[in-house]
């Protein structure tokens, strides 16, 4: 029995002396302060940092004087190029030497950094994104709404997974309407450092234009337009097919079209701290003659505290030739809610 103990204490000692002896991730900022713990990742010109005293913490790249980073990232550049390596602190401050798998030393300044994705295992460092609630007023219903939005980010070394929903209802003489739904799961595989393919599939419901729910699958290229220090323009096209129900309970067949999409992102972190996503699609409808479909929305993000932000989002959908029964081929709708990001 003493020896089961000794061994079982022995084993426990090794592995705290192996877990603190393992080498840490560091961040010095300009201010003088120095981080250290595990990097998480980086997105939209944020790194995150499982700090070992104060948890995690997303810091502005701008604001790093030194970076040094231990794990195996795969590395996106606003210069449309992808390394799989390290980071090392450079001689130069706000400078990086990025050491490949391959043997090579590439300097590059923080602030080009586009996207760090952990090749690690671990689920958490891959996952990045937000909550809000709020209320909003739309011209379906003429009355105060409330709403809730959620997005999430999945990134591998091959796939990027995006999964969003947002809800608009309305309460009127104690009944809850569901006015307006939309559920995506969006994944793209990148090609080449610009080129890339996506899938999606899509849920929808939107009442003013006589939608009770819309199934929706897409598939096609995209590419990534502009890539810059504080925006980013992506494009897709490709194919869809989808199933409509009206609210008079009529379905169609199976219908075809050829999306446009743009994904737009603009991020400015000095005062005042103002994020912009955008989401533009037009659909060309291959089943019924003259349809076109658009759908579009952006969200404006003013930051408060840390993690919470202050959300004004407009969003309008467009219908050539709504179902059946619809009193109006225009909906558009302004929501307002308080953000959480992680």
């Amino acid at each position: 029995m003493l020896r089961i103990i000794f061994i079982f204490c022995f084993a426990i000692c090794c592995v705290n002396t192996k877990s603190f002896c393992q080498a840490k991730d560091s961040i010095t900022l300009y201010n003088g302060e120095v981080l250290v713990g595990a990097v998480q990742g980086s997105n939209l010109g944020v790194i995150s940092i499982d700090d070992i005293d104060l948890k995690m913490l997303n810091i502005k790249l701008f604001k790093i004087k030194t970076l040094v980073i231990f794990e195996r990232f795969k590395i996106e550049t606003i210069d449309k190029e992808i390394y799989f390596g390290t980071l090392k602190t450079s001689d130069k401050y706000g400078w990086v030497d990025i050491h490949t798998s391959d043997g090579k030393n590439i300097p590059i300044h923080i602030t080009k950094i586009y996207q760090l994705i952990s090749v690690d295992n671990d689920f958490f460092k891959r996952l990045n994104g937000n909550i809000s609630a709020g209320m909003s007023f739309t011209k379906s219903s003429g009355i105060g709404q409330v709403n809730f939005n959620a997005s999430l980010q999945y990134a591998t070394k091959l796939f990027d997974y995006y999964l969003s929903a947002s809800t608009i209802g309305s309460i009127d003489s104690g009944k809850y309407s569901r006015d307006n739904e939309n559920f995506q799961l969006l994944a793209t595989y990148d090609l080449t450092p610009t080129w890339f393919v996506a899938g999606a599939g899509q849920y929808q419901r939107n009442l003013e234009l006589s939608i009770a729910r819309r199934y929706l699958g897409m598939f096609g290229p995209g590419n990534k337009l502009i890539i810059r220090k504080n925006l980013r323009l992506l494009a897709t096209t490709g194919i869809t097919f989808s199933q409509e129900k009206s609210t008079e309970g009529v379905s169609s067949g199976l219908l075809w079209e050829v999306p446009i999409m743009f994904q737009f992102n603009f991020y400015q972190f000095s005062h005042p701290d103002i994020q912009i996503s955008s989401s533009q699609s037009v659909y060309f409808s291959l089943s019924q003659k003259g349809r076109v479909r658009y759908d579009g929305s952006t969200t404006f993000s003013w930051q408060l505290i840390r993690y919470f932000y202050i959300n004004i989002s407009p969003y309008t959908n467009y219908d050539s030739k709504p179902p059946t029964g619809s009193g109006s081929n225009f909906d558009f709708g302004i929501v307002f809610g308080l953000s959480y990001k992680f």
